[in-house]
C-alpha cells in the first residue's frame, strides 16, 4: 500500500470582501493524499474469514432473513444474527477491501470489490464459501471504484500540510467537486464523506434481501440491477454461482439510487426518477422520467405510489427540501398528487399506512398514509439519532435505522400507532482526530 500526493479540498475559511462588482472571496482548501493499492494486492480469492471485529466506519447496510449485513468502508461487510433485534449477535466479518453494493438471492450474497463483482454461497452466514469473481464489470472511475494510472485504487485519504486558496474568479469556484490534472477538489465534508459511500437494497419475486432508500445493488426478475453515476447494468443471474453481464444501459449524469416495483425500476437522479421497465430483464425499456429541480433524490414505491424526498445542499446542487407524492399507476405518464416542504429530509421508507422519514438531526419522523396514498398527519418523531436511511420490516413492525457518518445503527420496534421505541444500537469505534 502506498501513498500518492493527491489534494482533496475540505473548506476551511470563507472571506467575503466584495466591493460592487469587483469579485473577492476566496476559499482555503485543506489537502489530503489517497493511499492506494493495487489490482495486484486486492484481487485474490483467498478471503480468510474473522468471527467478529468491531465496525469502524459503516457506510451501507442490507437485511437478509434474520441477517443484517453492515458494510465497513475499504475493510469488508460485518454479518449479525438480527432475530433478536434488542440484541443483534456478531456472526462473522468477511474480508472484502473495495466493498460498497450488495444483495441477497436464495442464499447468493453478490457484492462488488472496487470493478469486480463476487459471488459467495451463504447458505452457512458464519462462513461465507467464496463462489466466483467476473472481473472489471464496473468503471474504474465511479462510486464503486476510484482507479489511478497504471491499475492504482484509492481506498481512503490522509490529511496532507499542504493547502489551496481559489479566487471566486475561478470558473470552478463554489463547484461541489472538480478535478485538475491529477487532483479530486470538495468544497465541503459531506461531499468528501460521500465520496465512494456504498449504496443497497433490492427486492424481487425470488427469496431476496433488502436495503434501504439509497440503494444502487437490487434484484428484480432473475436478474442483479446496478447503478453508478451514470450507466444500469443488468447481470444475468441463470448461473446463481457465476452472475454475467449482459446489458449496460447508459442513463445520463447524476444517478443515485435503485428501487424495484412489480416489472419496473423507478432510479432516483439528481435531476429526476427515471422509471424503466425490466419484464425483459437483458433489455431495459425506458417508460417516463419524472423531472424535479436538481437535487438528491432517493424513492421508495408501494400501491403504484412513488415517494420522493428531495434535499438539497451544496453536494446536491439546490436549496430544495420537500417530499414529494407521485401517482406512477401509469408509469409512462407519472402525475405528481403532492409536494410538501420538509426540513432535512433524506432516505425513506414505507410499510402500510406509514411512512417513515429520515430527517438527518431532526431524527427519524413516522407520518401517516391516507387510503389514496397522501401524506397525512405526522405521529410521532425521535430525535435522538442523525438519521440518514432506514429498512422497513413491516412483518416484523421494526425499523433498521442507518445513522450519518459516525452516528452507527440504531433499531426500533414501532407500534400501530407508529410510536417508535429504541431497542439497540450497534456503535463504531472512534475515529482518530
Amino acid at each position: 500500500m502506498r501513498i500518492l500526493p493527491y489534494l482533496v479540498a475540505l473548506p476551511l475559511l470563507l472571506l467575503t470582501a466584495c466591493l460592487k462588482d469587483e469579485c473577492r472571496d476566496t476559499i482555503r482548501y485543506q489537502a489530503y493524499d489517497p493511499v492506494y493499492i493495487t489490482a495486484g494486492e486486492w484481487r485474490t480469492d483467498d478471503f480468510t474469514f474473522a468471527p467478529s471485529v468491531e465496525v469502524c466506519e459503516p457506510t451501507g447496510f442490507y437485511v437478509y432473513g434474520d441477517y443484517l449485513f453492515i458494510v465497513d468502508r475499504n475493510a469488508g461487510m460485518h454479518i449479525y444474527d438480527n432475530r433478536d433485534n434488542d440484541s443483534p449477535q456478531a456472526v462473522s466479518f468477511l474480508p472484502i477491501p473495495g466493498g460498497q453494493g450488495l444483495a441477497v438471492r436464495n442464499d447468493i450474497l453478490y457484492v462488488n470489490q472496487y470493478t469486480d463483482l463476487l459471488a459467495f454461497d451463504l447458505s452457512d452466514p458464519s462462513a461465507p464459501r467464496f463462489l466466483h469473481r467476473s472481473e472489471d464489470v464496473f468503471e474504474a472511475t465511479s462510486v464503486f471504484a476510484a482507479q489511478l494510472g497504471g491499475g492504482q485504487f484509492i481506498v481512503e485519504y490522509t490529511p496532507s500540510t499542504q493547502t489551496y486558496e481559489m479566487s471566486c474568479e475561478d470558473a470552478r469556484f463554489g463547484f461541489p467537486t472538480f478535478w485538475m490534472e491529477d487532483q479530486m477538489f470538495v468544497n465541503d465534508m459531506l461531499a468528501f464523506n460521500q465520496f465512494s459511500s456504498p449504496q443497497t437494497g433490492g427486492a424481487s419475486a425470488d427469496v431476496v434481501g433488502m436495503g434501504g432508500s439509497l440503494a444502487r445493488f437490487t434484484i428484480a426478475n432473475g436478474s442483479l440491477f446496478t447503478v453508478d453515476d451514470y450507466t444500469l447494468r443488468t447481470f444475468s443471474l441463470s448461473d446463481p454461482a457465476r452472475p454475467e453481464l449482459v446489458t449496460s444501459t447508459e442513463l445520463g449524469w447524476g444517478i443515485e439510487t435503485i428501487f424495484p416495483y412489480k416489472d419496473q425500476l423507478y432510479i432516483g437522479s439528481t435531476t429526476g426518477m427515471h422509471i424503466y421497465d425490466v419484464s425483459s430483464p437483458r433489455a431495459p425499456e425506458h417508460l417516463s422520467t419524472f423531472e424535479h429541480v436538481l437535487s438528491c433524490d432517493p424513492v421508495v414505491v408501494q400501491n403504484d405510489i412513488a415517494y420522493v424526498t428531495m434535499w438539497g445542499g451544496s453536494d446536491c446542487g439546490s436549496q430544495t427540501d420537500q417530499l414529494s407524492i407521485i401517482d406512477v399507476s401509469d408509469p409512462r405518464q407519472p402525475l405528481e398528487l403532492e409536494s410538501v416542504p420538509m426540513e432535512q429530509s433524506h432516505g425513506l421508507g414505507v410499510s402500510g399506512d406509514r411512512l417513515y422519514l429520515c430527517a438527518g438531526t431532526l431524527g427519524i419522523k413516522v407520518f401517516e398514509l391516507t387510503a389514496e396514498g397522501r401524506l397525512g398527519k405526522l405521529l410521532s418523531t425521535r430525535q435522538d439519532f442523525n438519521a440518514r436511511d432506514v429498512i422497513v420490516r413491516g412483518d416484523r413492525q421494526e425499523l433498521i435505522v442507518f445513522g450519518w457518518e459516525q452516528a452507527g445503527i440504531r433499531q426500533y420496534d414501532y407500534t400501530a400507532s407508529g410510536e417508535l421505541t429504541a431497542v439497540s444500537a450497534l456503535s463504531v469505534c472512534p475515529q482518530p482526530l
